[in-house]
């Protein structure tokens, strides 16, 4: 145990705080269902307003008047819906970088890890492999943790791997169903990746909390073995 005391406490090992980073990031991605389901339920009813439109059988002025303008202003609202979705995802990509840079690299001060920090950030934005590649991420940052934490004899909540396997089915179906832009834009293909993208962002949050948690123990540990030893 004295020997993994000092691993731990080694000063050019030293880890740094990322419990902010990751708190953050849990918040953004739970905030994000918001604004997407917003826009989700916004596109269902403007497109129910604009076949009433349609119908020939409306023909009172006024009835076309009041969808006429409920049209416009679901559109208002829809369009505000996609700004505020696109910015909190535009935050959730900065935090997940910063966040997942910062994992790896205190992990690098323990162990290796199959990603370096520099190319965990460039996988993670990577256009067509950001899903797949951040929950490779993800599971590769979990089973370091959780190896580490078990040499040390330290209970921990682990990384479930049906949630991990459920993450992987997620994002493979995600290719699938966004690989066809044309069934996308009919309704039973909106629906589908619709819900394989909240499907993506559960799956996300429930791997990524005991990930934090695990990185955050490691953390304090070793804060906790420094401080005993300079007692």
């Amino acid at each position: 145990m004295e020997t993994k005391n000092k691993s731990m406490s080694s000063g050019s090992r030293l880890l740094e705080d990322n419990s902010w980073r990751g708190a953050r990031l849990r918040a953004i991605l739970k905030f994000l269902y918001i604004p997407f389901v917003a826009v989700c339920v916004l596109c269902y009813i403007g497109a129910e307003i604009a076949g009433c439109l349609q119908n020939e059988s409306i023909t009172d002025m006024d009835t076309l008047r009041r969808l006429y303008y409920l049209l416009i202003a679901d559109l208002i609202l829809m369009l505000g819906a996609l700004v505020v979705c696109s910015v909190m995802i535009g935050v959730f990509l900065d935090y997940w970088i910063s966040w997942v840079y910062h994992a790896i690299k205190n992990l690098r001060c323990l162990t290796k890890t199959f990603f370096s920090p520099v190319a965990a950030v460039v996988c993670s934005v990577l256009p067509g492999l950001i899903f797949f590649s951040g929950a490779f991420i993800l599971w590769d940052i979990a089973w370091r943790q959780q190896k580490l934490l078990d040499k040390l004899g330290i209970q921990y909540k682990p990384v479930s791997k049906r949630d991990l396997v459920i993450l992987f089915v997620f994002v493979i179906l995600s290719c699938i169903v966004f690989d066809n832009t044309k069934a996308v834009l009919t309704w039973p293909g909106c629906f589908a990746a619709c819900a394989t993208f909240i499907g993506i962002m559960v799956s996300y949050l429930r791997v990524l909390r005991p990930c934090v948690e695990q990185g955050n123990m490691l953390y304090q540990l070793q804060q906790e073995i420094i401080n005993h030893t300079k007692g």
